[in-house]
């Protein structure tokens, strides 16, 4: 099996997993008043949008050769893979840490945030199957090879991508638990806030060096 299959099966666990989380991440969001609910429910939305992107690099890569193009097209995943990082750092992380400082600012009161326990709760088993499923894939590549060498020597984006984003959702997750968990407990609704910004941090801090993993594949060695 090729190793764009191999990224194709990543980018589809990552997207089924992401959509359904979004989507419940978005109505407990409303529910609760959580900023770090909200916060989350948009990086899913973000995270759902990098997988299509993905997908298009993915299938534009594999144009045959033209006259134009006698190397074939396969760097476009390069660029599609960029732009990913650009949004996950825009779109899923500054808004998270704007969010958190809004709701700091504000000092609005969470509704019934136990509601968005539980789903952040189920949140994390589907962010860790779909984090399951890119190891899985990456662990065909790899061929005995540590995951950290692996991804030292790598070209394929596509499960860089989606590896970097399941982690940082996890690790995004487990903040939001934390604040939503110790503003259910006191009441103190600025520990959601400050796990928003948290998860904007980890964001910011995953797409930097999806960024750099990317750049040193375009200018090559």
């Amino acid at each position: 099996m090729s190793s764009s299959s191999h990224g194709l099966k990543a980018i589809l666990y990552a997207f089924l997993a992401n959509l359904g989380i979004a989507m419940a991440k978005t109505w407990a969001a409303f529910f609760t008043g959580s900023g770090s609910m909200l916060a989350e429910a948009i990086h899913s939305f973000a995270d759902c949008g990098n997988q299509v992107l993905l997908y298009v690099g993915l299938r534009q890569s594999q144009r045959p050769p033209d006259p134009e193009h006698p190397l074939a097209y396969g760097k476009l995943t390069y660029f599609w893979g960029f732009l990913v990082a650009i949004l996950l750092f825009s779109v899923g992380g500054l808004f998270s840490i704007y969010e958190g400082w809004h709701k700091i600012a504000s000092q609005e009161p969470l509704h019934q945030p136990w509601t968005g326990l539980i789903i952040l709760g189920l949140s994390v088993l589907l962010e860790f199957f779909s984090l399951r499923g890119c190891l899985k894939e990456i662990s065909h590549l790899r061929k005995g090879r540590s995951l950290r060498h692996w991804l030292g020597i790598t070209r394929n984006v596509e499960l860089v991508v989606v590896l970097g984003e399941d982690t940082a959702a996890l690790i995004g997750l487990s903040f939001a638990l934390i604040g939503l968990g110790l503003a259910t407990l006191t009441g103190n609704a600025s520990y959601d806030a400050m796990g928003s910004i948290a998860i904007g941090i980890v964001l910011v801090a995953v797409s930097i060096f999806v960024a750099l993993h990317i750049k040193t594949l375009i200018v090559g060695r």
